[in-house]
């Protein structure tokens, strides 16, 4: 009982802290008017769709995994026109990531104050790389600690007294596997690792028979995740839609990505990328970092192999090949919790606290923590800002009080106007992505040719000129953190 009362409490600090650190830095967050980040806007639109029946990769186009746009449809059940059901879920994963690290550093170090995750916490929720809040990588990040803290809880066991996994809980880390498989398959990477790892440490101490067992039951739970995807798309005709756009484009198109493969450029492409990642997250990173080496320093070298093993291979599926943005580091940094285990063994070197001041140090703790997001996290500048100020809201206002009618964003990614007035995307291709795909201009295009909307937002200041039935409402300067941009507002002006 006791036990229990006392992973309860930590559930609650993760959570606590995910909250505070995720109200600062995540856009989702109450405390912003919106979460600009155009693919946030892509996943919530294409989510919201799925909601209201439409089927994805056939009526609704972008090419993440399906799994990304359920939850982003699920955050959309509880908010209709805005990111607060996202931030929750935000909230949840973030909590969960936190969770999984304590618990791996306490696998090695014995019991961790559950205030320490406040650490991590605000280092990777005010990096660079935590980007606007809502990305896949974010939200997939207490599905890859999850095989951190199983790889540290069977490897810090001397090995004369290590017990295999149970086969349930393989089975969880396979489903955990697939899940992250249906969001982007580009951080597989760690699962490979840890199963490589894993496998070692099971020959190395003969259960031959208990591996094979293990590699059934993590295929299993792969396999539970696929299911309900090849039904949904099977019984909607879309299978072919499906693998085409997730798996065809993604790995042959997206990012420049061809069918060659040039090893020593792939390595070349892994050194580069790293070294971006530890200058777009030096604090996480840092913290990564001190974490393998007081795994060494503990003398634990199963761990820091395991460790090792599963962010080389995840450097490899998120490096090796494409292109690079920022938050594509994000997922190394599952990696800082364990920088926790070397600062809470500095602290204990220091004289204790008594009893009656400790609340007051982990309020100050928490309070340090939210005064370094607000103080680095780049998101920060946009805390409060009036929505009368962002074009979306001022565009809404317009659409409200001249009747309504359908919307197109036009000719570049999605702005975030079909959230704030609620719409449902009028065509498959509801934005244009970033892939090379010309039918996506194409079939906006023909729409308006046809005048097939009353609106149109762009960022095109001379659609008149191709589209003469359309004439500039409004337009409005915005700049949410990278750079000034012009939105402006087409109407219908002529029936067609």
């Amino acid at each position: 009982m006791e036990h229990r009362v006392a992973r309860r409490r930590q559930a609650v600090y993760c959570l606590a802290a995910a909250a505070a650190v995720l109200a600062v830095c995540s856009k989702s967050s109450p405390l912003y008017p919106l979460n600009d980040w155009m693919d946030a806007n892509i996943f919530y639109t294409a989510g919201k769709a799925m909601m209201n029946g439409a089927v994805l990769y056939r009526d609704v186009f972008d090419h993440k995994g399906p799994l990304l746009y359920l939850v982003y449809g699920v955050g959309w059940l509880i908010d209709h026109t805005g990111f607060f059901g996202v931030w929750l879920i935000e909230i949840a994963a973030f909590a969960g990531f936190l969770y999984a690290g304590l618990r791996a550093v306490q696998a090695v170090a014995g019991p961790v104050h559950p205030a320490w995750v406040l650490l991590p916490g605000a280092a990777v929720a005010a990096g660079a790389t935590f980007a606007h809040g809502g990305s896949a990588e974010e939200l997939c990040l207490p599905l890859l600690a999850a095989p951190v803290w199983a790889a540290l809880r069977f490897f810090a066991p001397p090995p004369g007294q290590r017990q295999p996994l149970s086969l349930g809980l393989v089975a969880l880390l396979g489903a955990a596997a697939g899940c992250v498989l249906w969001v982007k398959f580009t951080m597989m990477g760690l699962f490979a690792g840890f199963a490589l790892a894993l496998a070692a440490g099971y020959l190395r101490a003969g259960w031959g028979k208990r591996l094979l067992q293990s590699i059934a039951a993590w295929l299993g739970g792969m396999a539970a995740t696929l299911l309900p995807w090849l039904a949904y798309f099977g019984a909607n005709g879309a299978l072919a839609d499906f693998f085409g756009t997730y798996f065809g484009a993604n790995l042959f198109l997206y990012g420049g990505r061809t069918t060659g493969f040039a090893p020593a450029a792939a390595a070349m492409a892994v050194v580069q990328r790293l070294w971006w990642a530890l200058h777009d997250a030096p604090l996480p990173m840092l913290l990564a970092a001190a974490g393998a080496v007081w795994l060494l320093v503990r003398r634990q070298p199963g761990c820091a192999g395991a460790v090792a093993c599963m962010a080389g291979c995840l450097a490899v599926t998120a490096f090796a090949f494409g292109d690079y943005h920022i938050y594509y580091a994000l997922p190394l940094l599952v990696f800082a919790p364990l920088g926790i285990g070397p600062a809470a063994a500095l602290v204990r070197r220091l004289p204790r606290l008594p009893a009656p001041a400790r609340p007051a140090a982990v309020t100050a703790a928490a309070a340090a923590a939210v005064a370094f997001c607000l103080l680095t996290c780049r998101n920060a500048g946009q805390l409060l800002r009036p929505a009368g100020e962002l074009p979306q809201f001022r565009f809404a206002a317009i659409l409200r009080q001249e009747g309504g009618g359908q919307l197109l964003n036009y000719g570049t990614l999605d702005g975030g106007f079909y959230t704030v007035t609620g719409q449902q995307p009028p065509c498959k291709y509801f934005c244009v992505t970033n892939l090379p795909l010309p039918q996506q201009q194409q079939q906006q295009d023909a729409l308006l040719a046809a005048g097939g909307v009353e609106w149109v937002v762009t960022r095109d200041a001379a659609l008149s000129g191709r589209f003469p039935s359309y004439r500039c409402r409004a337009q409005a300067a915005y700049d949410g953190g990278e750079g000034q941009a012009v939105w402006y507002l087409y109407r219908r002006s002529i029936a067609v």
